[in-house]
């Protein structure tokens, strides 16, 4: 009887046990969920794109410059004396031969006065002496001699008559008076050193700039450069290079290109600072990318492409041209390829993409 007992017992637990574990895998399988779409596709890395297109890129240098007068002249004395009148002042124009200023002339009047009157005298007495020396009353050596001394008086008369000319201070130059140094009163004296005047003409100005000689075999007469004026709010002035240095400076390793730069309006000043962008060459229909759609690394550059699967594929490029915004890529890429301009900072190799956005190249 113990023993029937002891068996119902086992066979009541041993349902229970097969019940629990009915119901546990029934609510594993409610509970588990069903694999989405979404869980099995790739996940895309967004990026911004952009067509290659042809288009034309300048190559060109950037340096500094200060404008300078093509033409400018210090006025000196060539005659010694107090100087009475000044008729300009800085700022005025004045064309070539003007008067500026008269010296005091009274000492050269009188030189020029006495230097006429010698020289009379001795034309009044060759015309007689020459009269005689036609009839053979006097020797040819005699009339030789007082028509040298005629010379002679004649040249003295001359440098009196230039002398008193010099007391009148004129430009030698058209352009403005950019310094006066003298005033009314003060003693000049010939050919000295210190300045009159400081006269600039200013309608036509140069600047300077100094390339580094690895720059000299693609730089020509005639290229054309912009330059920025700072004291003109940054307007951009047209010049062209006008003058190549044949000698390299071999102190500073560059070569001096004199820039052109014509000022028929007088806005530019002479001294003014000036940022310089010198184009040396411009090729059109060639293929250009923007900058920042370049990666680079140790001389080695490349961008991103995208094929039909919307994958991303690097590519290593070659670099021709550059200015401020876009490069030339002389290799790697042709017309009409579809190029990551955003976002290639996350990709890698065989990427996929997804194009967020599709720009226009300007």
């Amino acid at each position: 009887m113990t023993k029937t007992i002891h068996r119902l017992h086992a066979v009541a637990l041993a349902t229970l046990l097969s019940l629990s574990l009915s119901a546990c895998s029934n609510a594993d399988a409610i509970q588990a969920p069903t694999p989405s779409p979404q869980a099995e596709s790739v996940a895309r890395i967004p990026v911004a794109t952009q067509q290659v297109v042809a288009g034309s890129i300048t190559a060109s240098f950037k340096t500094t410059a200060t404008l300078e007068a093509r033409d400018e002249a210090d006025v000196t004395s060539k005659a010694t004396g107090i100087i009475e009148t000044i008729l300009v002042e800085e700022g005025d124009y004045v064309e070539a031969g003007q008067i500026l200023a008269y010296m005091r002339d009274d000492e050269y009047q009188i030189q020029l006065a006495q230097a006429n009157a010698e020289l009379n005298s001795i034309k009044q007495e060759l015309r007689r002496v020459k009269d005689m020396a036609e009839r053979d009353m006097i020797s040819a050596d005699a009339y030789d001699k007082l028509r040298f001394q005629a010379e002679l008086l004649q040249a003295r008369y001359d440098m009196a008559a230039l002398n008193l000319a010099e007391t009148n201070i004129r430009a030698p130059i058209s352009g403005y008076v950019a310094h006066r140094y003298v005033k009314p009163g003060n003693l000049v004296r010939q050919y000295e050193q210190n300045k009159l005047f400081h006269i600039v003409a200013s309608q036509s100005l140069q600047g300077n700039v100094y390339l580094p000689e690895r720059e000299l075999q693609r730089v020509q007469v005639g290229q054309t450069a912009q330059l920025k004026i700072g004291a003109l709010d940054h307007q951009v002035i047209q010049a062209t290079v006008a003058r190549i240095s044949p000698v390299i400076d071999t102190a500073s390793g560059t070569v001096k290109v004199v820039l052109h730069v014509d000022n028929e309006d007088n806005q530019l000043k002479p001294g003014m600072f000036a940022h310089v962008n010198l184009n040396y060459a411009t090729r059109e229909a060639t293929v250009t990318v923007p900058r920042y759609a370049v990666q680079s690394l140790d001389n080695q550059h490349s961008v991103f492409t995208i094929d039909s699967d919307n994958v991303a594929h690097k590519v290593d490029v070659q670099i021709g041209f550059a200015d401020e915004t876009h490069l030339e890529i002389i290799s790697g890429l042709k017309i009409g390829d579809t190029i990551v301009v955003n976002g290639q900072a996350n990709l890698k190799d065989a990427a996929p993409v997804e194009i967020v956005k599709s720009e226009q190249q300007s």
